[in-house]
């Protein structure tokens, strides 16, 4: 006999032997009434933004035992409670941040500013990935996984994602759900397919979406009938009402509770770290600014201009209750710079401006702590202007940092010059702008930022004040050591 007719001839006795230990396989338990195992499926909340009405969801994870993962920009996180605009801001501060992961959730990195990247150069798209990744690590969370702003993903962003240090990177829209993409895989893989794009059903109550506890459910039954695999819930806010972006804590809980009924056929929730795994990697910083040649101010003539028709390097800044509109002018400026007009209507509060971008590093000028700058601006208005300015912290967030004295309202172009205080400690960069505070308009162009080089009559009188706060206290201890009984000069 042939070994494979021996094979078959055998196959009996085998069958027969499992069936005497109980193994029986899926096929034959299935027909003795059993039903077949069922797949693994494992569903992941994401919270997006950090804000601070994620904390409602806190108690709702406890309570089911539960845990998820906390995408946060690190430029909107207030330290302390003390800091400008910290009382009104609608983002988690840092002490939030540390309960949501000392109760077992994952902290994840959403670039420093929450900006759509896809725009950006490549070095300042690094900046907000990786110092986004230091900040969070430097106040002590284990910073693993990242999500794109906006979703908005592209193989450059996952090239930066895993040179910053991240293990994975989150998008969404990828899966279906919500009545959408109904072509598009119903799970992600384990392991993700591609770490470093993620994929998942559109954002909660996102493009025209409406999502209850049935949605969530059917997404998930959906994977489970399907093979099982990889769910990624994506959710910005926690509402007391049905919102954009949003549930309410009914829903959620609702959600949880019938996730929790579903461990007995195969559904487990997990953090994406807890999915996709993977060593903390060592943090690395984005690539140094380059430097801005003299006069201290990229484009500082408005002659390069972006395709939205803003000069490149800038941006424009409307605060308060008002309109503006702003218009690029072509060698509408001294000498046939370029200018950018502004014209404001309408006006009950706040300003309107152009500034150098606030970025991470690519146009905002960089300034040294303790050194003072003359700021720079040519313009013309019809209504008087000042200078307002603002700094960069070395988290990376901006703040506004001061205004200068009116300027007068000038119908021909004029060059303003105005020395702010010295940079305060821990300032990486500044920005400035002339603003118009009344209806008018103002055209401004050739920017300017200079160190202030101190006189030989300045330079003296600090070196009079060294020697007061140096020599003579050295001079005070040698004329007491002289005196005590018993001493002799060395």
């Amino acid at each position: 006999m042939s070994r494979r007719a021996a094979w078959f001839a055998a196959l009996p006795v085998l069958a027969a032997a499992v069936l005497a230990l109980g193994v029986a396989p899926a096929t034959a338990r299935a027909a003795a009434g059993g039903a077949p195992p069922a797949a693994r499926t494992v569903v992941t909340f994401t919270w997006g933004g950090g804000l601070a009405d994620q904390m409602g969801a806190l108690p709702i994870f406890e309570r089911y035992k539960m845990h998820a993962t906390f995408y946060v920009p690190s430029g909107y996180v207030c330290e302390t409670a003390t800091e400008p605009g910290c009382a009104r801001s609608p983002y988690l501060t840092l002490a939030e941040i540390r309960r949501i992961a000392a109760d077992g959730n994952e902290i994840g990195g959403l670039s420093v500013g929450h900006l759509s990247l896809t725009g950006f150069p490549a070095a300042e798209a690094q900046r907000e990935i990786c110092d986004d990744r230091v900040n969070l690590t430097h106040w002590g969370f284990r910073v693993t996984d990242f999500a794109y702003p906006f979703a908005e993903a592209t193989r450059t962003l996952e090239t930066l994602a895993q040179r910053c240090g991240y293990n994975s990177g989150l998008g969404t829209g990828q899966l279906r759900g919500a009545g959408l993409c109904p072509r598009c895989p119903w799970a992600e893989t384990i392991p993700p397919r591609n770490p470093y794009l993620l994929r998942a059903p559109i954002e909660v109550s996102s493009v025209g979406t409406s999502w209850t506890p049935a949605t969530f459910e059917q997404i998930v039954a959906g994977a489970q009938n399907h093979g099982g695999g990889w769910i990624i819930f994506t959710i910005h806010d926690v509402c007391a009402q049905a919102c954009a972006l949003g549930v309410t804590g009914p829903e959620l809980s609702s959600v949880l509770g019938w996730l929790s009924g579903q461990a007995a056929h195969g559904v487990s929730v997990r953090t994406v770290r807890q999915v996709v795994g993977g060593r903390v990697r060592p943090v690395v910083a984005g690539p140094r600014p380059p430097r801005i040649r003299p006069p201290g101010v990229a484009n500082s003539g408005l002659s390069l201009v972006t395709a939205g028709g803003i000069p490149a390097c800038f941006q424009t800044a409307r605060y308060g209750t008002n309109q503006a509109t702003f218009r690029y002018l072509g060698r509408g400026g001294p000498a046939g710079t370029g200018a950018e007009l502004v014209s404001m209507t309408q006006r009950t509060s706040g300003t309107a401006q152009l500034l150098p971008a606030l970025d991470l590093g690519e146009c905002a000028p960089a300034v040294s702590p303790g050194r003072s700058y003359t700021l720079g601006a040519w313009y013309k208005s019809s209504q008087p202007v000042v200078f307002n300015v603002y700094y960069r912290t070395a988290v990376g967030t901006w703040r506004f940092w001061v205004s200068s004295p009116p300027m007068t309202a000038s119908p021909g172009w004029t060059q303003a010059t105005w020395a702010p205080p010295a940079v305060p400690s821990g300032v990486s960069a500044i920005s400035f702008g002339l603003a118009l505070r009344s209806a008018g308009t103002v055209a401004t162009s050739r920017y300017s930022l200079v160190p202030v080089r101190y006189s030989s009559t300045r330079l003296i009188a600090l070196s009079v004040v060294v020697a007061a706060l140096v020599v003579v206290p050295v001079a005070t201890r040698r004329l007491r050591r002289r005196g005590r009984p018993g001493s002799s000069p060395r």
